[in-house]
């Protein structure tokens, strides 16, 4: 169980609104300290505000799940002493209760809203992220970490190394091990991260796997970032055949592909990189149901939706693009004013 959020031992400020944990450290992980600030403060009804150096920088982890709430942010301290958003650049003040957007420009400032050591140029490396869900029956013989096992030699050419509750890793991979550990904590939800290893070619990457009980059985979902060589993402049709994979050995609630940029070991500074942009998405069977194959298809935009998983409960795959054109989220938005009706009449998250 978290400590009451008073008692967190990573939260150093307390407002109506926030918790406030400062960090000075080279790399910040999700660390024990950290993830019980993060359950203390949502248990608490407050967001969270990381404060760092800009030398700092964010493991996969703490950027995917630290900056979720309305007033969650990662505050950076530049040069100048100024404090700017280490995600889209932009000053920010504290207002008393929490770090906001600075409301007014300085006379004689020029491109006020963004600070100067945001966009720094540096080499970037592409990283590609998924997201990918799917649904077990709650049954005794149920085993979790298959899909991440799929997903990591997929895109690193080798299986997980390890897992654990926070970061650094410290429990060798084991589906079984991690299992037993998310059902000791059934029916409440478990979050654990996971560790790549060196594959043929090595790609350093760094996921994450939730368990959920919902009304229907169990939600597994899977997230991962992986570090590219260069600035090229996979081929969309290969990232379709990864896809095509998971639903056919397990029911696809739905997957998000993209392409995004980063470091070259794979975490996240207080620069801008570039944009991300989508390669594809992935509808499940129960969206299918709720509409039909044929229906499913048609997407304005996208002319290569295609029929994936088994026969008798398809999932949807649509390619979007390459990974490296922002404009590819306008076919993004009309697929899902398409998809989140009937995934809303199917009752889905």
């Amino acid at each position: 169980m978290p400590n009451d959020l008073i008692f967190s031992p990573g939260v150093d400020l307390i407002t109506e609104k926030v918790a406030v944990v400062m960090q000075d450290r080279p790399v910040i992980g999700m660390s024990a300290w950290l993830s019980d600030a993060l359950t203390s403060a949502k248990m608490a009804a407050r967001d969270v505000q990381l404060v760092t150096p800009k030398a700092s920088k964010l493991t996969w982890p703490v950027r995917s799940m630290l900056f979720k709430g309305t007033y969650s942010k990662w505050v950076v301290t530049g040069d100048d002493g100024e404090y700017f958003d280490g995600l889209n650049g932009v000053r920010l003040n504290w207002n008393g209760d929490l770090f906001v957007a600075r409301a007014t420009v300085r006379p004689g400032e020029q491109n006020s809203d963004i600070h100067p050591d945001f966009v720094v140029e540096e080499k970037p490396f592409a990283q590609l992220q998924l997201t990918v869900r799917v649904r077990h029956k709650a049954v005794e013989s149920l085993v979790l970490g298959r899909v991440a096992e799929r997903l990591f030699t997929a895109t690193t050419g080798s299986g997980p190394a390890g897992w654990a509750t926070s970061e650094p890793v410290t429990q060798p991979w084991s589906p079984e091990a991690l299992t037993e550990y998310c059902r000791d904590r059934a029916p409440s939800p478990t979050w654990l991260v996971l560790s790549g290893q060196p594959g043929a070619e090595f790609r350093p990457a760094v996921g994450t796997l939730e368990s959920r009980r919902v009304q229907s059985g169990l939600d597994e979902t899977v997230t991962l970032a992986v570090a590219q060589s260069g600035l090229e993402f996979p081929d969309v049709n290969k990232v379709g055949v990864w896809i095509d994979e998971i639903a056919d050995n397990f029911e696809l609630v739905s997957a998000m592909v993209v392409g995004s940029y980063g470091a070259a070991d794979g975490t996240y500074q207080p620069r801008f990189a570039g944009m991300t942009s989508p390669i594809g998405v992935a509808a499940g069977n129960e969206a299918v149901r709720a509409s039909s194959v044929a229906e499913m298809l048609k997407v304005k935009g996208i002319s290569r939706a295609m029929a994936i998983g088994p026969a008798h409960a398809p999932a949807i795959w649509y390619p979007i693009g390459d990974g490296r054109n922002p404009r590819d989220w306008q076919k993004y938005a009309t697929l899902m004013k398409k998809l989140v009706p009937a995934e809303a009449a199917a009752g889905t998250a």
